[in-house]
């Protein structure tokens, strides 16, 4: 969970590369998609620190915390009702400091990495536009989670799949996406500490989510958007999804506010938190 992106340290705490998809070849063709190096401008970047350094303060004025929910912004999914679009663990490490860990599709490929890294690089320029969304989990779910996610994460790991679709459906294994990954560690950890049930796979940890209620968001994708993810877009597989699903269009997505509300129903958070983002002029929030 410790690889670090590519370029990451020529780019120091710079976000991830903005990834384009290059012109089709042909009718028919699935586009490869490639990274073009993009660097925030010196606004943006105060902005990034300045959040980060918000956010690491906060959290080091909690009394023995030591693992966070974090939720930022990215994709806009506004359409959908929501404000956060990836969540991630933040943890306190053996050397005081706060990193993120979370999975990521590194230029928008159809292949997912776990990641460890600064609370500046997670952030990014999410910064300039939404708030972090912050939430404690309570002591015993705080020290399971800390077990699960220190190295080596042998457990954390293994509830890796490394095939993604930004829409892949909660209940199968077939495909993850980044929240999909942080809800069913989540969920192993509270499984562990409701009769000690140890879960080292995602089929697993999938039925245990089903056994407790876990309610996915569901999104509408119309047809245009669908054929267009069909055929032209690599990490957006709906194979995965009921037949009903697909000829409707209403998608039972993995969301950040679907993680909480279940962390919640669970009684698996003590507390909630924002970190108010930093406005950079001229930068808005980014578009569908």
């Amino acid at each position: 969970m410790d690889a670090p992106r590519p370029a990451l340290l020529k780019r120091l705490y710079l976000p991830a590369a903005l990834c384009i998809a290059l012109a089709l070849a042909a009718p028919g063709a699935q586009a490869e998609p490639q990274c073009v190096e993009r660097y925030p401008t010196p606004a943006a970047l105060a902005s990034m620190f300045d959040v980060a350094l918000a956010t690491t303060e906060t959290l080091d004025a909690l009394d023995g915390v030591d693992v966070v929910l974090i939720a930022r912004g990215g994709q806009d999914l506004s359409r959908y009702g929501l404000r956060h679009s990836h969540v991630a663990f933040l943890l306190r490490e053996d050397d005081g400091q706060w990193r993120a860990a979370h999975l990521l599709n590194p230029c928008k490929t159809a292949e997912s990495q776990l990641f460890r890294e600064g609370v500046a690089t997670f952030i990014g320029e999410t910064s300039s536009h939404t708030d972090l969304r912050i939430g404690v989990p309570t002591p015993a779910v705080r020290a399971a989670l800390k077990a699960m996610l220190a190295q080596p994460a042998i457990q954390a790991r293994a509830l890796h799949e490394a095939r993604y679709s930004v829409v892949a459906y909660p209940f199968r294994a077939e495909y993850q996406n980044s929240n999909q990954w942080v809800l069913e560690v989540l969920a192993a950890a509270l499984a562990q500490l409701e009769d000690n049930t140890l879960i080292v796979n995602r089929t697993q940890v999938q039925g245990w989510l089903k056994q407790h209620d876990y309610q996915p968001s569901t999104l509408h994708i119309g047809v245009a958007k669908r054929l267009g993810a069909r055929f032209f877009v690599p990490n957006a597989a709906v194979t995965d999804h009921p037949a009903s699903e697909r000829i409707s269009g209403n998608y039972s997505v993995v969301t950040v506010e679907s993680v909480f509300d279940f962390v919640q129903q669970q009684k698996g958070l003590q507390q909630e938190l924002s970190v108010p983002h930093v406005p950079v002029a001229g930068v808005t929030a980014p578009k569908p």
